[in-house]
């Protein structure tokens, strides 16, 4: 390093990072941890909850009926889907993966990280 770079590297370490990312403004941020804006949540919920629907339709496993009860118990309580998936997070996942269902699987995973 040359002796005269000592400035312009004491203006690179105390530069300030832009807060959304140099290309990207507040209104277009997806980053739940400043904003759910631009999140469609409800969609992505509504999604999940379609496709774990057709597996509560088969009642293939004694848990679906279970899941169905404590929906319509939370919805009672003014809960949404949303909380009712993240309150089932761990036995969906191994049921999923039971059934080898990796699409739903990978639509909850998203929904955990994006909107949980």
């Amino acid at each position: 390093m040359l002796a005269g770079d000592a400035p312009a590297l004491r203006r690179q370490a105390t530069a300030r990072p832009a807060p959304f990312g140099k290309d990207m403004t507040l209104d277009q941020q997806t980053d739940r941890y400043v904003s759910f804006k631009n999140i469609d949540c409800d969609g992505k919920t509504r999604a999940v909850m379609a496709r774990i629907e057709q597996h509560v339709a088969a009642g293939d496993n004694p848990f679906w009926d279970y899941f169905r009860q404590q929906r319509e118990l939370a919805h009672g309580r003014g809960l949404d889907d949303l909380r009712v998936l993240h309150n089932y997070l761990p036995t969906l996942r191994e049921l999923l993966d039971d059934l080898d269902d990796q699409e739903t699987l990978d639509m909850l995973e998203e929904l955990e990280r994006i909107c949980m």
